[in-house]
Order: C-alpha cells, then sequence, then structure tokens
C-alpha cells in the first residue's frame, strides 16, 4: 500500500486500539504492560509484512518527533509528583547513587566491555564502550512506575528510585551527547580535548539550571493570570512541558552555529527535569483547584499514549534492521553481565556509607537488593542509540570516517553495533526483571503494610461502612429500598463493620507496645487530613490568598512529616515571628521575586482561616466520638483539645488585629462575605444549567459576572 496522510492516520489509530486492548489484558492478568507490548510486537512484525496490514509501519517515528513531542510528556509525568520537601531530605541517598552509578559505571562498564570483547573476539575502541556506558546508564522511572502504580510499594523507596533515575537520564543524555560529539568530530584525544569534554558537560548542567529558573519565573507570572478555565490551563502546561525542552535545543544551537560560542550547552533533560519539579511544588496552586484534577488525568492520559506509541513504532522500527541477534548472544549475554555487576556495586557501595555515617535515614537491604535489580532500561536508552547517525543521516559519512580512522573491522556499522547491544540489555530488563519484581518483593515482604498503615486502612473501613449503615437509612425512609432489601443490606454492612473493628482490635493487641501512640497518631493525622481539605476548600473560594494558603499549608505538611517519623504529634504553633519557621532556598527566591510587606489584613485572613478551619476539625472529630472504634475515645478527645487551644489562640489574634484595624477588617469581612454569596450564586447557576432550564448562552453570562466580581473582590481585599 502506498504512504499516504490517510495510511499514517490509520496506523496511528490502530497502533492506539492495540495498546488500549494490551493494557486491559495485562491489568486482567496482572502482568507487566510494558512485558505485553514487546509479545505483542512479536506479532505486529510479521503481521505488517503482509499485504493487508501493510499499514501497520506507515505512521514513522523519526528521532525529532521522539525527541520533542514524546519525551517531553514521559519526563514531565515522571517528575509531576515528585515532592520536592521529600527529595531534599533523600537527597544524600539520590545523589550517591546517581554519583556512584556513573563514576562506578564509567570506570567498570566501558572499561571491563573493552578488556572482555577481545576474549569474544571482538576488537571494539574504548571510545565506542564509552558511548555504549553512557546511553546504558540511564535507567527507566517510567517503565519501573507504571510497575509501581499497581504495586503497594513504598513512597519513600519509589521516591528514591525516581529521584535517580531521572538525574540519571539527564546526566546520561548529557554525557552521551557529548561522547557522540568527539566520535563526529574525532581527532586524536588528547588532554586538550578532555578539557573540553569536562567543559561541554558542565555547561549542559550550569546552564540547564539556569534555564530552568528562568522557566518557572514565566510559568508562575502567566499561570496566576489565568483563573478557572481548565481548557487554557492544561493547554498552558502541555505547550510549557515542550517549549522548555525544544527552547533549550534551540538556544544550544543558535549559540553553536550562529555565534559559534561552544561553551553555551543546555541540557535539555536536566532544564526540563528540574523545571518540572519546582514548577509543580511551588507553582502548582496557582492552578485553579477545580482544574487539578482534570489536570493530572490529561497527563496520565498523555502519558499512557506516548509511552505505548513510543514503545510499540520503536520495536516496528528495530525490525527493519538487517542484523542476525544469534551472532551476538555473547556480546549480549556480556554487556548483561557487565551492567549487572555494576550497578550492584554502584547501589551497595553508596548506601552502605551513607547507613554507616547515619546522615539520612537508613534503607534496608531488602530495599538495596531491589535498587539494584530494578535497573530497568527502555525508552531513553534506545531513543539515544537511535540518535547515533545511520545510513542516509546528515553526519553519517563523519560515522564512517571515524570507523576508518580507529580500524573499525566488525561487520556491521556503530549505530548497528550499538542498537543490538542495548536491545539485549532492554530485553533482558523487561522478560526478565520487570516480570519478576511483583515476585521478589513479595518474597521481601516490601508490600506489606506497616502498623500506621495498617491503621489507616482499618479506620477507614470502619468509617466507610458507617457512612454507608447512614446512606441505607435515608434510602429507606425515602422508599428507594424495600424493607427486604434494606434488612439483607444493613446485615452485610452491620457485618463488615464488626469485622473491621476486630481487625482493628487485632492489630492493636499485636502492636501493645507501642497502641497508644499509634491510636494518637492516626487520629492526629486524620485531624490533618480535614485540616487540608477545608483549607483547600478556603483557597477555592478565594477566602484566603495564595500566600496565606502556603504558608499554612506548608505548616501542616510538616506536622504530617512528624507524624510519619514518630516525632511527637502536635508541635507549638508556628506563627509569623516564630524562628523555627524556615522556608527553603525556592520559597526565599519566590518571597524576593513578589516581596511584599506582611500587613495586618493578611495576618488577619491567615488567623481567620484558622479559626475556620479548626472550627471544622473539631466538629469531625467529634463525630468520631459516636464511633466505637474498639479502643479508649481518650485520644480523640487529647486531639480535640489540642484543636481547641489552637482555636482559641487564632481567635484571640484575629480580635486583637480587629481591634485594632477595625475599620480596615469592617471591608475585609464584607468583601469576604461578598465572595462567599458570589460562590453560593455560582453554585445555583450551575444547579439550573445541568437541570437545562437555563440556555449555555445565559449561562456563560452569568458566570462572567460572577468571575469578575470575584476578581474584583480578591483585589479589595488583598
Amino acid at each position: 500500500m502506498e504512504i499516504t496522510f490517510l495510511s499514517s492516520v490509520l496506523s496511528l489509530l490502530f497502533l492506539l486500539v492495540v495498546s488500549t486492548w494490551v493494557f486491559l489484558l495485562s491489568k486482567k492478568i496482572n502482568f507487566p504492560y510494558t512485558v505485553l507490548l514487546v509479545i505483542v510486537w512479536l506479532i505486529l512484525v510479521p503481521l505488517s509484512k503482509t499485504e493487508i496490514f501493510d499499514f501497520i509501519n506507515h505512521f514513522k517515528l523519526t528521532p525529532d518527533i521522539l525527541f520533542f513531542v514524546f519525551l517531553p510528556v514521559l519526563l514531565f509525568e515522571s517528575s509531576y509528583n515528585i515532592n520536592y520537601r521529600e527529595m531534599m531530605k533523600n537527597w544524600r541517598i539520590i545523589t550517591s547513587l546517581a554519583v556512584f552509578w556513573l563514576i562506578i559505571s564509567s570506570g567498570l562498564i566501558g572499561l571491563l566491555l573493552f578488556l572482555l570483547f577481545p576474549v569474544i573476539w571482538l576488537e571494539v575502541p574504548f571510545i565506542v564502550c564509552l558511548l555504549f556506558w553512557t546511553l546504558i546508564s540511564a535507567t527507566d522511572p517510567v517503565a519501573v512506575l507504571s510497575i509501581f502504580k499497581s504495586i503497594w510499594a513504598p513512597r519513600r523507596l519509589a521516591l528514591i528510585f525516581e529521584g535517580e533515575s531521572l538525574f540519571n537520564d539527564g546526566t546520561a543524555l548529557a554525557l552521551f551527547l557529548v561522547v557522540l560529539w568527539i566520535i563526529l568530530e574525532w581527532t586524536t584525544i588528547n588532554v586538550w580535548l578532555f578539557a573540553q569534554w569536562t567543559v561541554s558537560f558542565l555547561s549542559m548542567a550550569i546552564w540547564g539550571m539556569l534555564f530552568w529558573a528562568f522557566t518557572w519565573i514565566v510559568f508562575s507570572r502567566i499561570i496566576g493570570k489565568i483563573k478557572n478555565n481548565e481548557a487554557l490551563e492544561i493547554t498552558l502546561t502541555m505547550v510549557l512541558a515542550h517549549l522548555t525542552f525544544i527552547l533549550a535545543e534551540t538556544i544550544t544551537h543558535y549559540f553553536h552555529h550562529t555565534l559559534h560560542i561552544e561553551y553555551i550547552w543546555i541540557s535539555w533533560v536536566i532544564s526540563t527535569v528540574i523545571a518540572w519539579i519546582i514548577i509543580w511544588n511551588y507553582g502548582r496552586y496557582k492552578i485553579s483547584p477545580k482544574v487539578e484534577h482534570h489536570m493530572e488525568t490529561f497527563w496520565e492520559f498523555f502519558a499512557f499514549v506516548s509511552n505505548s506509541l513510543v514503545f510499540i513504532l520503536m520495536w516496528l522500527i528495530l525490525a527493519d534492521i538487517n542484523v542476525d541477534f544469534i551472532k551476538f548472544i555473547w556480546p549480549i549475554l556480556l554487556v548483561i553481565f557487565v551492567v549487572s555487576i555494576s550497578r550492584s556495586i554502584s547501589v551497595y557501595l553508596p548506601i552502605w556509607i551513607v547507613n554507616f555515617l547515619k546522615i539520612e535515614e537508613k534503607v534496608p537491604l531488602n530495599w538495596q537488593h531491589l535498587l539494584s535489580w530494578w535497573s530497568l532500561r527502555w525508552a531513553l536508552a534506545l531513543m539515544m542509540a537511535l540518535m547515533i547517525p545511520g545510513v542516509g543521516d546528515e553526519n553519517y559519512q563523519k560515522v564512517l570516517d571515524f570507523q576508518t580512522k580507529i580500524g573499525w573491522t566488525l561487520e556491521y556499522d556503530l549505530k548497528d553495533f550499538i542498537v543490538i547491544l542495548t536491545i539485549g540489555a532492554i530485553m533482558f530488563t523487561l522478560f526478565v526483571k520487570a516480570t519478576t519484581i511483583w515476585f521478589i518483593m513479595n518474597k521481601m515482604w516490601v508490600t506489606k503494610l506497616h502498623p500506621l498503615e495498617e491503621f489507616e486502612y482499618d479506620e477507614s473501613k470502619i468509617l466507610a461502612n458507617i457512612k454507608i449503615l447512614k446512606q441505607l437509612n435515608k434510602l429507606k425512609e425515602k422508599w428507594y429500598l424495600t424493607n427486604d432489601e434494606y434488612a439483607q443490606l444493613k446485615d452485610k454492612y452491620e457485618l463488615r463493620l464488626e469485622e473491621a473493628i476486630n481487625w482493628l482490635q487485632n492489630l492493636l493487641s499485636k502492636e501493645w507496645k507501642n497502641a497508644n501512640h499509634l491510636i494518637s497518631r492516626a487520629i492526629s493525622l486524620y485531624a490533618l487530613w480535614v485540616e487540608k481539605v477545608y483549607l483547600k476548600e478556603l483557597f477555592e473560594y478565594n477566602e484566603i490568598n495564595e500566600s496565606n494558603f502556603k504558608f499554612i499549608l506548608r505548616k501542616v505538611t510538616r506536622q504530617v512529616e512528624r507524624l510519619e517519623s514518630w516525632s511527637y504529634q502536635f508541635s507549638k504553633e508556628i506563627d509569623e515571628t516564630n524562628k523555627e519557621y524556615q522556608y527553603d532556598i525556592f520559597e526565599k527566591m519566590r518571597l524576593k521575586l513578589t516581596s511584599k510587606q506582611e500587613d495586618h489584613i493578611n495576618k488577619y485572613t491567615r488567623n481567620r482561616a484558622r479559626v475556620i478551619i479548626t472550627r471544622k476539625v473539631i466538629k469531625e472529630l467529634k463525630l468520631l466520638l459516636e464511633i466505637d472504634f474498639g479502643f479508649n475515645n481518650k485520644f480523640i478527645g487529647e486531639i480535640i483539645s489540642v484543636y481547641e487551644w489552637l482555636h482559641k489562640v487564632a481567635k484571640t489574634k484575629m480580635n486583637n488585629i480587629e481591634k485594632k484595624y477595625k475599620s480596615t477588617i469592617m471591608v475585609v469581612e464584607s468583601n469576604l462575605t461578598n465572595k462567599t454569596l458570589l460562590k453560593m450564586e455560582e453554585s445555583v447557576i450551575e444547579w439550573l444549567y445541568k437541570r437545562d432550564i437555563i440556555t449555555p448562552k445565559i449561562y456563560l453570562k452569568f458566570k462572567e459576572g460572577i468571575e469578575e466580581a470575584i476578581e474584583e473582590d480578591v483585589k479589595k481585599v488583598y
């Protein structure tokens, strides 16, 4: 069939349908999705050779599409949910893993392959071994995290692996580009060449970090101007995700080819990853709260489509490489052995040092085994291999010149040789490592819930069953259920409630030494969760601005961190003058960029928010007193007392500010009340619109007027 636009679209849609069915099948049979895609590829390749299905190959995956369309999406999705504060708590482990992996792998993988290839009758120059090392050093967080989502992997373990993988990827790509540049511009290796190499690598990291700072500032400014526009906000994040990546390459190209300045070299991956980690930790609250959920859903979908297409299309491209893999069994086995040994050393050694020095929370031995085993490789490694110029590419002649100068004796050219070794390593990680992760995690008890998680799980089941029983009573009163149906369902959920209470009591009896502390921590965490819910509600209703919202949110986050690390559940309240309150470096940057003198209005609205939130929390906790959890309710009473004290402190501060600035505060309260009424008006309008009582035109007219009024009130208050 002739390749046309329609046949290319048909190919794309067909591959999306295949990906969808493969994903559903992987969920049904509990098998890794990426591995199943490779199995499907084994079917698609011969199928694409037939006359009827030859359109499968019509949608071509070029290096440009790979790097500038799909890779930014995969990087964004990987860095989207990284918690910067948690990452900084584990920065020593993450840095040591990333640095040691590169240093040790550079010495072992490159050197060992150079020394061992002659044993299997292959003469491979050291610079080629070095090129292969740079691309095979890139571990793939996308592949592992897709597995993490389907199993109960500990959050800290996932964070360590993801952080290491993302920074490994950025560094590996930077090194790969430098080594590839040396090969294409091949001259005699000397001290000056290695000096240029070092400067180029450092340039990538430094300029990449400067570039992400620029991206962060621009994003924060623009997104802050857009409110409650779902389509526009999602589009902006999609544009910026790709713009960061593309601008980094464009600026680098401009300095190199127009200004002939070689030391300006911005790393696409480093700038994109760091930019989005910082943006989503310090800029995501500029996004309208009701849009945030849609944003996450969109990016999850976009990443799924990108990962699926890249996976299948890459294998279809590789099917066209005319290579006898049987001849490469020994080189591939050698690569797998060397990479595995290097990975193990680069995991156990740095973690042992960090654990021995006690400079960070200890990493258990079973986690170390998993970090060593989970060095999956896929998209980025293969992308880099395909970047090497091949037949018909612009710089292919430079590759041929390089091969001539070094006396290349292999029957395959440089690109095919590297691609074959990369495929072998990927196949091993996909079919051996990825398929055994779940089994190994179970054997090592990594997926087992710790006591606090078990308590929260049983507590959630109790609360859920109680709510369901209350809902059943309402349905019966409204005659939605017959007496027989009600009795049957009531017995069912009362039995579940009793089982959940028994499970909780059994847990407390097993953890009798720490039972009191466990109960106190769990109830405190529940209270903090309620705080977050009502804090976000106030922010959504514009009753608190972004600065005050984040101030209180940081306080709540610190309390959660204390609880999760077995510290005392509540410290003294942290106010504006308390030295205990510390901004991190990025928050200090934000404050300098938007420096504003702290005034009585902000202090008043912050304490007003605390008064409202603590009152809501007390109400929710008092409802828990009516429930029989199987333990003494005095613990709930103690937490209520803490919140009553916090409520009293915030109320006192609020009243003092009101007395001092009575006329100003009256205006503030009037505007805040007006915004609440406007939000109620908005809810009524939406209710009328959803029931077709008003037309879309009238709904939009109302909506525009309400949003303008809310924005005007925001300006008046702050």
